[in-house]
């Protein structure tokens, strides 16, 4: 007799705000990982175990049957042999975030605090998947759903000051290199979208924005300083990354209402041919 692998089989159901995936794997071992994403997941096993660790160097090992919050701007990896697991998908609108999403304490798995949420759960699943559930009892089953989960995990908000202060420490110990936002984002532990969004509410810029006039800065410092050093301003605006010289020119002059050239006459250096 051939034995065979159960089927792959997926189920979803819900709304924009919060919906439910059931997910049977057929009994294979699974490893992967899961980045930073718009929603918290919630998810539970219905058999096996799993060794879960994020990017912030935190692990564990979560058995049957323990609801796991994964927060949504953090990335983990997993190795799991559970054949069936169920996964709960929360905004964090629905949570009553209006800022950056939290990150959420993981209780241990014997926590009592994680017992209302499993009885909760079981009963909830399968009106959650009912495609044919009134909206006004799905907005109040979400709405439950979301008490039951912030009394249940911790949120524990980012020192977002702390991160601002992290990428704009990376931009300035690494304004000569050339560095990307992503660079500055995993400096920060941002993402991309996380950190532009930090730097248009904190300083009204874009973060390269800011990279620009960090390095335009340090080439005006260079310029002005006076010296015997013989420099031209197109190797200092390449020492700085700042190789379209057109647009550097362009914006040094917006800058410092002088072009780079009259910087470097004016600390008693004299500019050369192709300075300008």
């Amino acid at each position: 007799m051939t034995e065979t692998t159960p089927p792959f089989e997926y189920r979803t159901g819900g709304d924009e705000s919060l919906s439910i995936h059931r997910i049977a794997t057929g009994g294979r071992e699974r490893t992967g990982t899961i980045g930073p994403r718009p929603d918290h997941v919630v998810f539970w096993l219905a058999d096996g175990h799993a060794e879960l660790s994020s990017d912030r160097g935190e692990r564990w090992h979560v058995p049957a049957g323990a609801p796991v919050m994964l927060s949504a701007p953090v990335a983990y990896a997993f190795r799991t042999d559970a054949d069936r697991m169920t996964l709960l998908h929360i905004t964090p609108a629905l949570l009553g975030e209006t800022d950056e999403p939290s990150e959420f304490v993981q209780p241990d798995p014997d926590d009592v605090r994680l017992e209302p949420l499993r009885t909760l759960l079981r009963e909830v699943v399968d009106r959650v998947l009912d495609p044919d559930l009134p909206v006004p009892e799905r907005r109040a089953l979400n709405r439950r759903v979301a008490t039951v989960v912030l009394s249940t995990f911790t949120p524990t908000r980012p020192d977002v000051e702390d991160r601002l202060r992290c990428a704009i420490r990376f931009v300035h110990e690494h304004a000569g290199d050339p560095i990307t936002v992503v660079d500055i984002g995993a400096a920060a532990g941002l993402s991309e979208r996380g950190l532009q969004d930090l730097f248009r509410r904190r300083l009204a810029v874009t973060p390269m924005q800011y990279l620009r006039e960090v390095r335009l800065d340090r080439v005006h410092a260079v310029l002005s300083a006076p010296g015997p050093d013989v420099v031209t301003v197109r190797e200092v605006a390449w020492r700085w990354q700042l190789a379209h010289l057109g647009r550097f020119a362009a914006a040094y002059r917006a800058r410092f209402g002088e072009g780079p050239s009259q910087t470097l006459t004016r600390g008693g250096r004299p500019a050369g041919p192709d300075d300008f």
